[in-house]
């Protein structure tokens, strides 16, 4: 049986700034022992590794150290939280100051759909500019502002159209990225989400410029704004492989006419016109997450003539 979840979920937040094509040059993953160890430009020589022990259980890849900031984040389990039906819960957040291994931050969050349902570092956590740090429940999301030694009011991933529960796994959060000044992530059934993190104090969700639902899977197209431009994403996640790529269209934000109708932006195929002298057509199948290249003898057509030639193309 399918169930009908509510289309507006309930948010507030915080935080970033800046916008490109490809990589984010102050976007920093979890490294080998779960750590952004980037310098900061003008600051004196900072310390190459920290001794801080937090105690506790402690799963792989939920801590992430600071080395600009000299802060250590972990989620984990201790006897506070230890259940006597579940065993471990993995749901106390805490920060350290690693320059002398003081607590800066102790907080438990709520139980996570059942005690045993550890939070998550996501798998791409931490960008240098805004200094936010994304955690991933089972369908809620904390982040941390490291640079204020904050705990943001929780947030849920919200969807363009309402969504449906196949099983008691919908809506488990797959994949949680920051990625440029954006959080995007993947929900089991529910497909891919988003929210804008470039305003301080007004975290907003993003919702897809275009989605097109087939056999119950729904592929979006996102658009992100950069300036004047904007850079469009069509996030892809393998189930099997479990792998997530954001599948960014170009190499840098171009400026865009957004002037498509509703009807023709729930549709496999579509049509985005910059708005230069040549009105350059960019076509897209988000079917295939991915931008379509046209000769040069289509691109010059009208944008019905183009999307015929694709439907017999692709």
């Amino acid at each position: 049986m399918r169930y009908l979840l509510p289309f507006a979920l309930g948010m507030s937040l915080l935080v970033f700034q800046a916008c490109g094509g490809g990589a984010s040059s102050g976007q920093q993953s979890e490294g080998e022992n779960g750590s952004d160890t980037t310098d900061i430009a003008g600051s004196p020589t900072l310390p190459a590794s920290h001794d801080c022990q937090p105690g506790g259980e402690i799963l792989e890849g939920n801590q992430f150290w600071s080395r600009g900031l000299e802060l250590l984040l972990v989620i984990k389990a201790d006897e506070a939280t230890l259940d006597e039906t579940f065993g471990a819960s993995h749901r106390i957040l805490e920060v350290y100051d690693t320059k002398d291994c003081s607590l800066v931050q102790r907080q438990e969050l709520p139980v996570n759909v059942s005690p045993d349902f550890p939070y998550y570092l996501a798998e791409i956590n931490y960008n240098n500019t805004s200094k936010l740090i994304a955690v991933k429940g089972f369908s809620n999301i904390y982040l941390y502002d490291l640079g204020n030694r904050q705990l943001l009011p929780q947030i849920q991933a919200q969807f363009l159209k309402a969504r449906y529960a196949v099983d008691a796994q919908s809506g488990m959060i797959q994949r949680l990225e920051v990625w440029e000044d954006y959080l995007v992530g993947y929900a089991q059934d529910y497909g891919s989400f988003a929210f804008d993190l470039s305003q301080s104090g007004q975290l907003k969700p993003v919702l897809p410029f275009a989605e097109y639902e087939r056999e119950e899977q729904f592929y979006s197209l996102f658009l992100f704004a950069s300036g004047t431009g904007y850079q469009v994403i069509l996030p892809d996640y393998n189930r099997e492989a479990n792998e997530f790529s954001i599948n960014p269209a170009f190499e840098k934000p171009l400026e865009l006419n957004l002037d498509v109708a509703k009807s023709a932006r729930n549709n496999r195929y579509l049509i985005l016109r910059q708005t230069d002298e040549a009105r350059t057509p960019h076509a897209f199948d988000l079917l295939k997450r991915q931008r379509v290249e046209l000769p040069a003898n289509i691109a010059s057509q009208q944008t019905q003539a183009i999307l015929a030639w694709m439907r017999q193309n692709q």
